[in-house]
């Protein structure tokens, strides 16, 4: 295998997440993970780090979700990173990076 794109990361849910049902029959959830770090400052002081990440998942995973899955919950999601690029509404190109959910794991349960 000459190159990989996936992505495991482990953290907690900030929102409840967000599920939409399109005409067509496809489910997209949306969800806000967090994950953190700790460092020590020039001063010896440990700073702790909050990353927040985007992650996406569609179909069957996602109307999983909305069953099992609330603001707080203990999550592991395995995927790949997606780029992309919008134009927002003053006409500026926004850039967007999202981890497409392909494993969704709730740690709580």
């Amino acid at each position: 295998m000459k190159t990989q794109n996936k992505v495991q990361l482990i953290g907690y849910l900030g929102i409840d997440p967000i599920i939409r049902k399109f005409p067509s029959g496809n489910v997209k959830a949306t969800l806000r993970l967090a994950t953190d770090k700790y460092r020590k400052d020039n001063d010896g002081n440990v700073q702790h780090i909050v990353m927040w990440h985007n992650v996406i998942a569609w179909g069957d995973i996602a109307e999983k979700i909305e069953n099992d899955f609330i603001k707080g919950s203990h999550v592991m999601v395995q995927g790949e990173l997606v780029h992309s690029t919008y134009e927002d509404l003053t006409g500026h190109i926004r850039f967007v990076s999202e981890i497409k959910a392909e494993t969704l794991l709730n740690l709580d349960r």
